[in-house]
Protein backbone atom coordinates (compact mmCIF):
# COMPACT_ATOMS: atom_id res chain seq x y z
CA UNK A 1 0.00 0.00 0.00
CA UNK A 2 2.91 2.27 1.06
CA UNK A 3 4.47 1.33 -2.73
CA UNK A 4 1.87 2.64 -4.28
CA UNK A 5 1.15 6.01 -2.50
CA UNK A 6 4.95 6.58 -3.38
CA UNK A 7 4.71 5.78 -6.87
CA UNK A 8 1.34 7.96 -7.12
CA UNK A 9 2.88 11.21 -5.14
CA UNK A 10 6.52 10.20 -7.29
CA UNK A 11 4.18 10.31 -10.86
CA UNK A 12 2.46 13.38 -9.34
CA UNK A 13 5.61 15.25 -8.70
CA UNK A 14 6.82 13.98 -12.08
CA UNK A 15 3.94 15.27 -14.51
CA UNK A 16 3.90 18.60 -12.17
CA UNK A 17 7.42 19.25 -13.19
CA UNK A 18 6.92 18.80 -16.39
CA UNK A 19 4.28 20.45 -17.02
CA UNK A 20 6.28 23.71 -15.11
CA UNK A 21 9.29 23.20 -17.65
CA UNK A 22 6.48 23.23 -20.92
CA UNK A 23 4.82 26.17 -19.26
CA UNK A 24 8.16 28.17 -18.73
CA UNK A 25 9.56 26.61 -22.48
CA UNK A 26 6.04 28.53 -23.67
CA UNK A 27 6.50 31.80 -21.91
CA UNK A 28 10.04 32.00 -22.93
CA UNK A 29 9.45 31.13 -26.31
CA UNK A 30 6.48 33.07 -27.10
CA UNK A 31 7.57 36.63 -28.56
CA UNK A 32 10.61 35.10 -30.51
CA UNK A 33 8.36 32.67 -32.40
CA UNK A 34 5.52 35.28 -32.93
CA UNK A 35 8.17 37.64 -34.05
CA UNK A 36 8.98 35.55 -36.60
CA UNK A 37 6.36 34.43 -37.83
CA UNK A 38 5.59 38.46 -38.38
CA UNK A 39 8.88 38.35 -40.38
CA UNK A 40 8.04 35.59 -42.27
CA UNK A 41 4.59 36.76 -43.08
CA UNK A 42 6.30 40.20 -44.10
CA UNK A 43 8.38 38.24 -46.69
CA UNK A 44 5.69 36.31 -48.59
CA UNK A 45 3.88 39.26 -48.64
CA UNK A 46 6.90 41.21 -50.37
CA UNK A 47 7.32 38.30 -52.47
CA UNK A 48 4.01 38.14 -54.20
CA UNK A 49 4.09 42.04 -54.21
CA UNK A 50 7.05 42.27 -55.94
CA UNK A 51 8.17 45.20 -53.35
CA UNK A 52 8.08 46.03 -49.93
CA UNK A 53 4.50 45.23 -48.31
CA UNK A 54 3.53 47.49 -46.03
CA UNK A 55 4.13 46.82 -42.57
CA UNK A 56 0.78 48.47 -41.16
CA UNK A 57 -1.77 46.61 -43.11
CA UNK A 58 -5.25 46.30 -41.60
CA UNK A 59 -7.49 43.10 -42.01
CA UNK A 60 -11.17 42.81 -42.69
CA UNK A 61 -12.71 40.00 -43.14
CA UNK A 62 -9.34 38.22 -43.80
CA UNK A 63 -8.70 40.97 -46.74
CA UNK A 64 -6.22 43.70 -46.36
CA UNK A 65 -6.07 47.03 -48.64
CA UNK A 66 -9.54 46.31 -49.71
CA UNK A 67 -9.86 49.26 -51.42
CA UNK A 68 -6.42 49.08 -52.87
CA UNK A 69 -5.23 49.02 -56.87
CA UNK A 70 -4.10 45.38 -54.67
CA UNK A 71 -5.39 43.29 -52.38
CA UNK A 72 -4.00 40.17 -49.72
CA UNK A 73 -6.77 37.56 -49.08
CA UNK A 74 -6.37 34.86 -47.09
CA UNK A 75 -8.43 31.91 -46.46
CA UNK A 76 -8.71 28.18 -46.49
CA UNK A 77 -9.95 25.22 -48.61
CA UNK A 78 -10.91 21.66 -47.56
CA UNK A 79 -8.32 19.44 -49.33
CA UNK A 80 -7.51 15.64 -49.19
CA UNK A 81 -6.08 15.90 -45.44
CA UNK A 82 -7.65 18.75 -44.01
CA UNK A 83 -7.34 21.96 -44.62
CA UNK A 84 -5.11 23.92 -47.09
CA UNK A 85 -4.79 27.64 -45.76
CA UNK A 86 -3.91 30.15 -48.30
CA UNK A 87 -2.39 33.58 -49.39
CA UNK A 88 -3.70 35.76 -52.52
CA UNK A 89 -2.85 38.96 -53.72
CA UNK A 90 -5.41 39.96 -56.00
CA UNK A 91 -4.48 42.94 -58.53
CA UNK A 92 -7.19 43.59 -61.48
CA UNK A 93 -8.29 40.33 -62.12
CA UNK A 94 -5.41 38.38 -61.88
CA UNK A 95 -4.02 36.28 -58.58
CA UNK A 96 -0.84 35.39 -57.45
CA UNK A 97 -1.42 32.66 -54.40
CA UNK A 98 1.15 30.68 -51.71
CA UNK A 99 -0.07 28.40 -49.86
CA UNK A 100 1.02 29.36 -46.06
CA UNK A 101 0.15 25.86 -44.49
CA UNK A 102 -1.16 22.21 -45.41
CA UNK A 103 -1.82 18.73 -44.41
CA UNK A 104 -1.37 17.04 -48.03
CA UNK A 105 0.64 13.99 -48.57
CA UNK A 106 3.98 14.44 -48.46
CA UNK A 107 5.82 13.56 -52.07
CA UNK A 108 2.37 14.09 -53.73
CA UNK A 109 1.60 17.87 -52.62
CA UNK A 110 4.71 19.25 -52.98
CA UNK A 111 4.04 21.10 -56.37
CA UNK A 112 2.19 23.65 -53.62
CA UNK A 113 4.74 24.07 -51.24
CA UNK A 114 6.34 26.90 -52.88
CA UNK A 115 9.46 26.26 -51.07
CA UNK A 116 10.18 23.10 -52.56
CA UNK A 117 8.79 23.89 -56.62
CA UNK A 118 7.71 26.50 -58.64
CA UNK A 119 4.48 25.75 -60.12
CA UNK A 120 2.70 28.24 -57.79
CA UNK A 121 4.92 30.80 -58.93
CA UNK A 122 4.94 30.21 -62.28
CA UNK A 123 1.50 31.00 -62.16
CA UNK A 124 1.57 34.18 -60.60
CA UNK A 125 -0.65 36.99 -62.42
CA UNK A 126 -2.62 34.45 -63.58
CA UNK A 127 -6.45 35.77 -64.81
CA UNK A 128 -8.63 34.52 -62.05
CA UNK A 129 -10.87 32.89 -64.79
CA UNK A 130 -7.78 30.71 -66.07
CA UNK A 131 -7.48 29.33 -62.73
CA UNK A 132 -10.90 27.18 -62.96
CA UNK A 133 -9.29 25.51 -66.23
CA UNK A 134 -5.89 24.18 -64.48
CA UNK A 135 -5.11 20.75 -65.43
CA UNK A 136 -4.80 17.87 -62.72
CA UNK A 137 -1.84 16.76 -61.41
CA UNK A 138 -2.26 12.74 -61.15
CA UNK A 139 -2.26 11.33 -57.57
CA UNK A 140 -3.28 14.83 -56.58
CA UNK A 141 -6.67 15.54 -58.47
CA UNK A 142 -8.64 16.90 -54.44
CA UNK A 143 -5.93 19.29 -53.63
CA UNK A 144 -6.07 20.64 -57.26
CA UNK A 145 -9.60 20.88 -56.90
CA UNK A 146 -9.03 22.90 -53.99
CA UNK A 147 -6.40 25.24 -55.68
CA UNK A 148 -8.97 25.91 -58.21
CA UNK A 149 -11.53 26.62 -55.90
CA UNK A 150 -9.32 28.96 -54.05
CA UNK A 151 -9.03 31.41 -56.66
CA UNK A 152 -13.09 31.96 -56.94
CA UNK A 153 -13.10 31.79 -52.70
CA UNK A 154 -10.24 34.72 -53.00
CA UNK A 155 -12.43 36.86 -55.39
CA UNK A 156 -15.48 35.90 -53.45
CA UNK A 157 -14.29 37.23 -50.18
CA UNK A 158 -12.84 40.64 -51.58
CA UNK A 159 -16.63 41.37 -52.61
CA UNK A 160 -18.06 40.37 -49.80
CA UNK A 161 -15.50 42.54 -47.90
CA UNK A 162 -15.89 45.71 -50.13
CA UNK A 163 -19.86 44.93 -49.98
CA UNK A 164 -19.80 45.23 -46.00
CA UNK A 165 -16.82 47.76 -45.36
CA UNK A 166 -17.60 50.30 -48.53
CA UNK A 167 -14.61 51.62 -50.11
CA UNK A 168 -14.80 55.66 -49.29
CA UNK A 169 -15.74 58.38 -52.19
CA UNK A 170 -13.19 60.33 -53.65
CA UNK A 171 -14.10 63.83 -53.82
CA UNK A 172 -16.38 64.46 -56.29
CA UNK A 173 -17.35 61.26 -57.16
CA UNK A 174 -21.33 60.49 -56.69
CA UNK A 175 -21.94 58.01 -54.27
CA UNK A 176 -23.90 55.10 -56.07
CA UNK A 177 -25.86 53.93 -52.75
CA UNK A 178 -27.35 57.59 -52.98
CA UNK A 179 -30.33 58.65 -55.00
CA UNK A 180 -29.37 61.46 -58.36
CA UNK A 181 -30.90 64.70 -57.99
CA UNK A 182 -30.10 65.92 -60.85
CA UNK A 183 -32.16 66.64 -63.40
Amino acid sequence: MRSQFTTIIALLVIGGLCGLALTQTYESTRQPVTENRIRQAQVLLSELLQRQAPTDLKWQQGVANACGDWQFVRGSSPGYAGPIAYLALLQNQHISLRVTRHQETPGIADFIDHRKDHYLADRDNTAIADWAQLDNISGATITHKALRGMAAQAQTQLRNTRERYPCPQSPGEPNPREPNNEA
